[in-house]
């Protein structure tokens, strides 16, 4: 008989409750390895989708540019001679006869070691980092990421239109064009007949008496630089206009600031032919390797004959193809668990004897690479 008031109790013990926070505590930790894992893996495929991304869209973008590198109206390549420059004391920087400049940075030849660093500050492009081959040359003052070359590109912009009419009458010619060309004052132009060139600036746009799709285009000393009139060559049929336009292409950083990720930038010429405010193209691009291919002998098949560094190339009319190397970084620090080695222009980072050390940091790497024609030039002349 049971005693009133008196219940059996039932429950777990005290090395059942030890095993069952043991297997909990077990299932919660493959869990969160099972989180962990996927992120990890999620932010390293996303960080490798951007980098392809970006690598492709880089070496797409440079490829259209560097095609029409040189091009000076309707004959595609004018050499030499047959080039005027009709402005009246332009900035020493603005040069764009060479239709393609090139400045190598300081040791980074093919094969040199060349340590990726973060946190890297940038330097005015005027520095002894950067140099050229020849003499004459002058880079723009931009604040660029040392350890990655420099180029600068010349060529026609836009749509290209017919001159119907040249006036030499006056101290200052005037250009008549198709309105349709969207010339505006300030823009510096390209005049062709085919067989030579001028460089002017258009001071002044204003409709014709004549057909209403025609403008007249002043080429006076009243803007800035403004031209020498006396000096201007282009005969009146044929002849084309095309406005002129110089980019700086270099790796940067936003703002300046030493702690944003390095940019490809772009600087494009401005109203009085200086170079302009930078321009962000493609995020995560910590150098830019540049070779360019020259055709020395000047054979008629515009046939490469060498390979060379900025600083090697004497004769810039003799470029005919650039062969561009990106090393592209993920722009997140800690996407992979641990530093990743990679191979670039080449040299190998991996810590390995005669090797470049083993980064840093916690970044995904990739290289993009190409061969870019000049499209003016690598078809002959």
């Amino acid at each position: 008989m049971r005693t009133p008031g008196f219940y059996k109790i039932s429950g777990l013990s005290i090395i059942e409750l030890l095993i069952a926070m043991v297997l909990g505590l077990t299932l919660a930790a493959g869990v969160v390895q099972i989180y962990v894992g996927t992120s990890t893996t999620e932010r390293d495929q996303d960080a490798r989708l951007r980098m392809q991304e970006n690598g492709r869209f880089a070496l797409n973008f440079l490829g259209n540019e560097v095609r029409m590198a040189g091009y000076l109206g309707c004959q595609g390549s004018i050499q030499g001679s047959s080039v005027n420059n009709t402005l009246s004391a332009p900035p020493a920087t603005l040069q764009p006869e060479t239709g393609i400049q090139g400045w190598e940075a300081d040791g980074t030849a093919p094969g040199e070691i060349n340590n990726s660093a973060n946190n890297v500050a940038t330097v005015a492009s005027t520095s002894a980092e950067w140099s050229t081959g020849g003499a004459g040359f002058n880079i723009p003052n931009v604040q660029a990421v040392p350890n990655s070359d420099i180029m600068r590109l010349w060529g026609g912009w836009g749509n290209s239109g017919p001159v119907t009419d040249i006036d030499n009458s006056g101290s200052d010619p005037i250009i008549q064009a198709e309105a349709s060309i969207g010339i505006s004052v300030d823009d510096f132009l390209i005049i062709s007949d085919c067989e030579q060139a001028d460089f002017v600036q258009a001071c002044a746009v204003a409709p014709t008496g004549g057909p209403a799709t025609t403008v007249n285009i002043t080429l006076s000393t009243a803007c800035n630089p403004g031209n020498i009139g006396a000096a201007f060559v282009t005969s009146q049929d044929p002849a084309e206009v095309i406005r002129l336009e110089g980019a700086l292409y270099y790796v940067g950083k936003r703002n300046n600031d030493a702690n944003n990720p390095p940019t490809l930038m772009r600087s494009t010429l401005t109203a009085i032919g200086t170079a302009g405010p930078a321009e962000e193209l493609i995020e995560g691009v910590e150098s830019m390797q540049l070779l360019y291919g020259v055709n020395v002998d000047q054979d008629v098949r515009a046939t490469v004959d060498a390979y060379l560094t900025a600083d090697q190339v004497t004769n810039w009319d003799e470029v005919i193809s650039v062969r561009v190397s990106l090393l592209l970084q993920s722009v997140n620090d800690g996407t992979v668990p641990a530093p990743q080695s990679y191979t670039f222009d080449g040299v190998t980072y991996d810590g390995g004897v005669g090797n470049g050390e083993l980064p840093a940091d916690e970044r995904v790497r990739r290289v993009f690479t190409a061969t870019i024609s000049l499209r003016n030039r690598a078809l002959g002349t």
